[in-house]
């Protein structure tokens, strides 16, 4: 292949500025592609094949095809001279590769000392048969295989995918299970507060048994407002339904610190980007209400003409408070997992929070 390798590499060097190469350079250096893959096991990672990265290889392959057509003549006029020595021994022939004037043939003690050169040449030689099949599989490595920047760039997109398909599991896991507490545990635990109260209707108001079922119809009314609570907080219904605007005004009423609401024109979002928003809303919620030790709390959203507009396609999502402050994200804590989300979802998270407060958490998230 080495004259044809010379050829369609001056022609793709002349061309190495084209955003592709042309189809004789393309369907020659796949058949070089397939051939280094099935006959010196090198592992494509199927690179996509430039221009540029064609004229390279192939200017690699017309050294490494010449360094082999070397080789194989040097080995071809080995086989040659022995071919010739054997018959200088056994039949006096003279071969052009003996010298013409010799007289007598090659006696038997010098074909013998012919020997360990020959093996030692015929060794040097094979070996350099598997060198140019090294050679051959470093000029694929070098310019057939993706960079380290592709490479990198690969991983990191596969990570985000696979860190989103993540969420999205989890989330759909979230439904399922606040389908079941909604569908089936409340829903026994609403029949268990019926029967109850039944059985209070049964018995007299002095009877023995009447205080201890009027306790346990209370611990019912409790236990299904404690189910309803908690199906809420997993995922509620209310977000796949009604939208964002309902449950973020759910979320700030039942607050454990006095929180206010901003959004001046309410609208539904991607289901994904709601989903997200509820999280981060939630949890800074949850935290404020924990460690911040406020008095007020606020929530602005502010949803970019982006959704409609490409001007600025993003969601901003501000939670403030005027609590002690020094909020800072550790690994395993609630801002932490916050900010992940928040980079799975193709976001940023930003939290400002000095010694003595105020505390500021803002994200930002692409309306898509």
């Amino acid at each position: 292949m080495w004259p044809v390798d010379l050829v369609v590499a001056v022609v793709a060097v002349l061309t190495f500025r084209r955003a592709t190469p042309l189809g004789a350079v393309s369907a020659l250096v796949g058949w070089h592609r397939r051939r280094t893959v099935r006959f010196l096991g090198w592992a494509d990672d199927g690179a996509a094949l430039t221009s540029s990265r064609a004229a390279g290889y192939l200017v690699m392959r017309v050294g490494v095809g010449l360094v082999g057509v070397l080789v194989l003549a040097l080995l071809a006029y080995g086989l040659f001279a022995v071919v010739a020595a054997v018959a200088s021994w056994l039949f006096d022939v003279r071969l052009t590769v003996l010298d013409p004037d010799q007289g007598d043939g090659l006696t038997t003690p010098e074909v013998l000392a012919m020997v360990p050169l020959g093996a030692v040449l015929l060794y040097l030689d094979l070996m350099g048969l598997v060198g140019v099949g090294v050679l051959d599989r470093a000029a694929a490595a070098r310019w057939l295989s993706p960079s380290r920047s592709e490479r990198l760039e690969a991983q990191v997109e596969s990570l985000t995918v696979s860190r989103a398909e993540l969420l999205a599991a989890l989330d759909a896991e979230r439904g399922r299970i606040e389908r079941d507490l909604h569908d089936g545990v409340q829903q026994r635990a609403v029949a268990l507060g019926l029967l109850v109260n039944r059985a209070r209707r049964g018995v007299g108001p002095d009877s023995s048994g009447a205080l201890l079922l009027e306790q346990a119809a209370r611990e019912a009314e409790l236990l299904v407002t404690d189910l309803r609570d908690v199906a809420w907080r997993v995922r509620p219904t209310t977000l796949d339904t009604h939208g964002l605007a309902p449950v973020l005004a759910e979320l700030v009423s039942r607050s454990g610190v006095p929180a206010s609401l901003e959004w001046d024109s309410p609208e539904r979002l991607p289901a994904a980007v709601e989903t997200t928003v509820y999280y981060v809303v939630a949890e800074a919620l949850t935290n404020v209400a924990k460690h911040s030790g406020a008095q007020k709390t606020k929530v602005r959203i502010h949803v970019g003409r982006a959704c409609r507009d490409l001007s600025d396609p993003t969601v901003h999502v501000t939670i403030t408070d005027d609590g002690v402050g020094g909020a800072v994200q550790r690994p395993g804590h609630g801002l932490a997992g916050l900010s992940g989300r928040v980079a799975a979802a193709g976001g940023t998270l930003a939290v400002e929070s000095p010694a003595g407060g105020p505390t500021r958490i803002e994200v930002t998230l692409p309306c898509e």
